[in-house]
């Protein structure tokens, strides 16, 4: 650094001098020294190979379908959730013939508890259905499942466990992918009052109404509460009642 003189006298000055020695002016720093500031410190976090994904694709897909399920699972819902036509799911435990035997309880008597009556206006206006199309709803566990409607078209009911649900929609709907045993009430244009007792010890069941052609029906859904105090259907099997 140069030497400086006092602006005010011109005596020269010593470096870092605050006052002029001999005029007593305030010295001002024409180059006034600069703070220091530590750097930051931001450690490089090491960039990790990418992991192939296609072992996982498929697995992937089923949990978001099954989160799917989870979300839309409600008579409201029509048609195909996912059309991923050509994948598969497979059941590691399926349902067994012993598991489609209902139990041995008393079927309760009306009057019923409708849960399902109408999609998304008056009852009267039905619920459009589409060729091979279908509407889907849970059975609530420890309850019995009656199924009453009527139908411009015929409906077949399939009671699916959740497992055997995701594989007919993976599939969009082709029965073939379906693994194990399934309950099933035959293609008609009415049905009045016919229970489901599977559930009333295990909630793993879902309702699936397919429509053999474009058509309109009018479904009273109801339900009543008969616990049968164990496992059945299912969860029987499985353990998990």
């Amino acid at each position: 650094m140069g030497q400086s003189y006092c602006p005010n006298c011109g005596t020269s000055l010593q470096q870092q001098a605050v006052y002029c020695p001999n005029c007593g002016t305030k010295i001002t720093s024409p180059h006034p020294q600069l703070q220091q500031v530590t750097p930051s410190y931001y450690p490089t976090i090491p960039t990790q190979a990418p992991v192939s994904t296609g072992p996982y694709k498929a697995v992937i897909g089923i949990l978001l379908v099954i989160i799917i399920i989870l979300a839309v699972l409600s008579a409201t819902s029509l048609g195909h959730l996912l059309p991923l036509t050509g994948n598969h799911y497979s059941l590691p435990n399926p349902p067994n013939a012993q598991s489609v035997q209902p139990p041995n309880t008393p079927t309760p008597q009306p009057p019923y508890d409708t849960i399902w009556n109408a999609c998304g206006g008056p009852p009267s206006q039905g619920c459009n259905m589409t060729s091979n199309g279908w509407r889907e709803g849970t059975v609530p566990d420890t309850y019995d499942y009656f199924v009453s409607f009527t139908s411009t078209v015929p409906i077949r009911v399939y009671f699916f466990t959740l497992g055997q649900f995701v594989q007919y929609t993976v599939c969009n709907g082709d029965l073939t992918c379906v693994s194990g045993y399934y309950s099933s009430l035959s293609a008609a244009t009415s049905q009045s009052s016919v229970p489901f007792k599977l559930a009333e010890g295990c909630a793993d069941y879902v309702a699936i109404y397919v429509a053999s052609s474009n058509g309109v029906m009018y479904p009273n859904i109801a339900v009543k509460q008969n616990s049968a105090g164990f496992a059945t259907g299912y969860c029987a099997q499985v353990g998990t009642g």
